[in-house]
């Protein structure tokens, strides 16, 4: 297994679970922290300077772990199933536009909020328009062999797909071959019932892996206990990236290096792939 560091790319506004800075400064310090990759978080890559972006991704010889899809909504207030035609249809382009991106590193992007709620009124529609959303993007994304990442999140955040279960079946059931699935290890702690039963059922899906601890601070700071986690893990033979989406509580720096403290004693390093 692999660490990363989600990373709010310039063109970013709100404040997200990640470090938000200035990408000469920050890739180094968390490759010294003893990062392999990051996961940028991205509002428009239109706005991105790709070029410099890649020669310091180079330069310091860090992987991207995954491309994530958070700013769009919390920047732009961009989803599938937006009750507007032209936000949902900005969403689906704007995803379209992170694929490209993401094909330039070989990388999935990951899908949680931007999929959108469930409408009460009109929730058979929401939902059709949340999976042609979805399906929109893993066509496009097929053409760049890029893989799409859905991600369970829990109910206080997104009103639809909450569990590993549901999230499962709704890939199953959408059946694109890129569609994979996403895994966050706080999020699982809330809505699933036992963390390493999901894990093992999802095994030939996920991808990716979000890590916090109950209470969403750094692995460490809570009672989750991460050792039986990384057993399954180690089981199932997992060996991509483990990603700290954590509270940027104190500076994104010491939270940064509290969780590759807390993570580097995991033996994680066993399963690199």
């Amino acid at each position: 297994m692999k660490l990363a560091y989600p990373f709010l790319t310039e063109e970013t506004e709100k404040k997200l679970l990640g470090f938000k800075g200035n990408m000469e400064e920050v890739f180094p310090t968390l490759k010294d922290l003893g990062y392999i990759g990051i996961e940028p978080l991205i509002r428009n890559p239109r706005k991105i300077n790709t070029l410099l972006f890649t020669k310091l991704v180079d330069k310091y010889n860090l992987e991207i772990a995954a491309i994530g899809t958070g700013p769009i909504v919390s920047d732009d207030q961009l989803t599938f199933t937006s009750n507007s035609a032209n936000k949902r249809k900005a969403a689906i382009d704007r995803a379209k536009e992170v694929v490209e991106f993401a094909s330039l590193f070989d990388c999935p992007i990951n899908i949680g909020k931007l999929r959108g709620d469930i409408h009460k009124d009109q929730p058979e529609q929401s939902w059709l328009w949340l999976r042609e959303g979805i399906e929109q993007v893993c066509e496009h994304a097929d053409k760049y062999k890029v893989k799409v990442a859905l991600e369970p999140q829990n109910r206080k955040v997104i009103n639809n797909l909450n569990t590993t279960q549901e999230a499962l079946t709704f890939i199953q059931k959408t059946n694109m071959a890129n569609l994979k699935l996403m895994l966050d290890i706080y999020h699982m702690y809330i809505e699933d019932q036992s963390i390493e039963e999901s894990l093992v059922a999802a095994k030939d899906y996920f991808i990716y892996i979000h890590i916090a601890d109950h209470n969403r601070k750094a692995p460490g700071k809570g009672n989750l206990g991460f050792n039986k986690i990384f057993q399954v893990l180690k089981e199932l033979n997992y060996g991509g990236f483990i990603t700290p989406e954590i509270l940027q509580e104190l500076s994104s720096y010491e939270e940064a290096k509290s969780a590759s403290n807390y993570l580097s004693t995991l033996n994680l390093e066993e399963n690199i792939i």
